[in-house]
């Protein structure tokens, strides 16, 4: 088996669930029982990762375990599903890890990160939901100060659901978005 193949089995599971009725996020144990992959966990979690970033599937933090997270097919893992093949795109950024930012996007970058953390300080949260969402956004710009900034890390850091329940956020990560999809089409 090969790696696009199990990615498919994955796909297949998970639309099949939909499919029957059940809405619910699944775990990486559910998905490596139900599909046959008798691989490592972390196998697995690679394979949604890459799943993840093509938009076939959605994750969810799941705190009952450390590190765990829920798994559910999109609209469009539901298309790949039904026609049977996942989409290849090539960009060249995912593969080289590259972004090509100008010294202005970095800045642009580095004023939304602070415009985040004062929505995060003006925000109704308790000390602790502010310390954590203050570390993720502090941990966000050390990576963006790097030489070569490891920007799937960074936008993992942002997407945390920490952040996300923050009224105010959303919007400026958009931006965040805009800026690394500007760069990576340079």
């Amino acid at each position: 088996m090969t790696a696009r193949s199990d990615q498919k089995r994955i796909l297949d599971y998970l639309h099949s669930r939909l499919a029957s009725g059940d809405q619910r996020y699944c775990t990486i144990p559910t998905i490596s029982k139900a599909t046959g992959i008798g691989a490592s966990n972390q196998y697995i979690l690679t394979l949604t990762d890459d799943l993840e970033t093509m938009g076939l599937v959605t994750t969810r933090q799941m705190y009952q375990i450390k590190g765990g997270r829920l798994f559910q097919i999109t609209a469009a893992g539901i298309d790949a599903a039904q026609t049977g093949s996942i989409p290849g795109a090539i960009d060249s950024a995912v593969w080289t890890g590259r972004y090509d930012l100008s010294s202005q996007q970095r800045a642009e970058l580095k004023q939304l990160l602070q415009e985040m953390r004062s929505v995060v300080s003006s925000a109704k949260l308790s000390n602790a939901r502010t310390a954590n969402a203050m570390a993720l956004i502090d941990a966000a710009e050390l990576l963006v100060d790097t030489p070569d900034p490891l920007w799937p890390e960074i936008m993992r850091l942002l997407r945390s659901p920490t952040l996300a329940g923050v009224v105010g956020i959303a919007g400026l990560l958009l931006s965040v978005v805009q800026i690394l999809m500007a760069a990576a089409g340079n």
